[in-house]
């Protein structure tokens, strides 16, 4: 008799838990990281840097001809393809070079290697 309770004791409670919804857990958002913010320089985060990698919009800064460089690697440019970049990168405002490559980010453009440094020097400068 007793061994019967508790087969119907446990029966109950399984099928009383199984039937109980589960409780929805808040997921929080983990902070991207810079692999996935992609700022386009080998990137350090910082908080404005963040909250642009949430903009999807493109934005031009005249430099539409480099569309044309869509999808060639870092290290695969010439020097002319490299001064390209350098002109528009050299004539823009201090406060708009972060923008401009997330800008490239979007647009599947990769910045030449041989202006990481000064790009991220540029950054670091407006601070």
């Amino acid at each position: 008799m007793k061994f019967l309770l508790l087969i119907i004791g446990i029966a109950f409670l399984y099928f009383y838990l199984s039937k109980r919804q589960p409780k929805q857990v808040k997921r929080i958002p983990k902070k991207p990281d810079c692999d996935e913010t992609g700022c386009g320089v080998d990137c350090f985060c910082d908080e404005a840097t963040l909250k642009r990698a949430v903009k999807t919009d493109v934005v031009y800064f005249d430099d539409e001809e480099l569309d044309a460089y869509k999808g060639i690697g870092a290290d695969d440019y010439t020097e002319e393809q490299t001064e390209q970049f350098n002109e528009v990168l050299t004539t823009m405002r201090p406060g708009e070079v972060a923008d401009w490559l997330r800008s490239l980010e979007l647009r599947g453009i990769n910045l030449p290697t041989a202006l990481k440094d000064e790009a991220l020097m540029l950054i670091q400068d407006q601070k």
